[in-house]
């Protein structure tokens, strides 16, 4: 018992290490090369889970070895447009100005219907107001509106905006997070001051967003 879960303990700290060299994916955006390196790590992972007698180092030299697989084939990709384009493939243009294009939706294997579910995860629901969809290389579909459906913008309207700085989350569950303040270049001594004008502790705070001029968001914790 305690050896599976010492064996346990060390695949799991293993897997998320070898998972940060291989960037920050999401599994719906993962390559397809990402998506089989991924699968054969959980499976090879799950062997000395499952036998004890399975020397540990096996599964962790496979692992490692696919790993740097996985980070030399980025990097080739990188290099490559060529070989980017035969592992990757390409996107692909499946509604041109209202129009679908049915060779191509065959030529991908996809229903109509999983278009249009798509779609309508993006609040389309009349193909009409399409310029463009484009199926990406991840299975996502990015949609291009024709102008005038599209929301027109403050510079369309001829409005003149304040560009917004961008806020940190500089205390999370009562703690300041000091990385994350260093890195935006938030003063430490501004946290306080915008606390102490709320009249709260930091162990009230759940959550408390700020950015670079001083301008906050908090989030009180609810009282039990």
């Amino acid at each position: 018992m305690t050896v599976t879960l010492v064996r346990g303990l060390i695949l799991y700290f293993a897997i998320i290490i070898c998972m940060r060299f291989m960037g920050k994916r999401q599994l719906g955006e993962l390559q397809p090369t990402e998506l089989v390196i991924t699968i054969m790590i959980s499976e090879i992972v799950s062997i000395p889970m499952e036998n004890n007698d399975t020397p540990l180092i096996n599964s962790l030299l496979a692992v490692l070895m696919l790993v740097c697989l996985e980070i030399i084939n980025s990097v080739i990709i990188m290099k490559s447009s060529f070989i980017r384009y035969k592992l990757q493939g390409k996107p692909a243009i499946i509604i041109r100005n209202g129009v679908l294009d049915q060779k191509k939706l065959k030529e991908l294997r996809l229903t109509a219907d999983d278009l249009f579910d798509q779609m309508r995860q993006k609040d389309i629901f009349d193909i009409n107001q399409v310029q463009y969809a484009i199926l990406e290389t991840n299975g996502t579909l990015s949609v291009m509106k024709k102008a005038e459906f599209d929301n027109p913008t403050a510079k369309d309207l001829g409005v003149k905006v304040k560009a917004a700085d961008l806020q940190h989350l500089v205390v999370s569950d009562g703690k300041c997070i000091d990385c994350l303040i260093k890195e935006a270049g938030i003063r430490a001594e501004d946290i306080e001051k915008a606390i102490r004008k709320e009249k709260l502790s930091k162990k009230e705070i759940l959550a408390m967003l700020m950015d670079s001029s001083g301008g906050y968001t908090l989030i009180r914790k609810d009282k039990e």
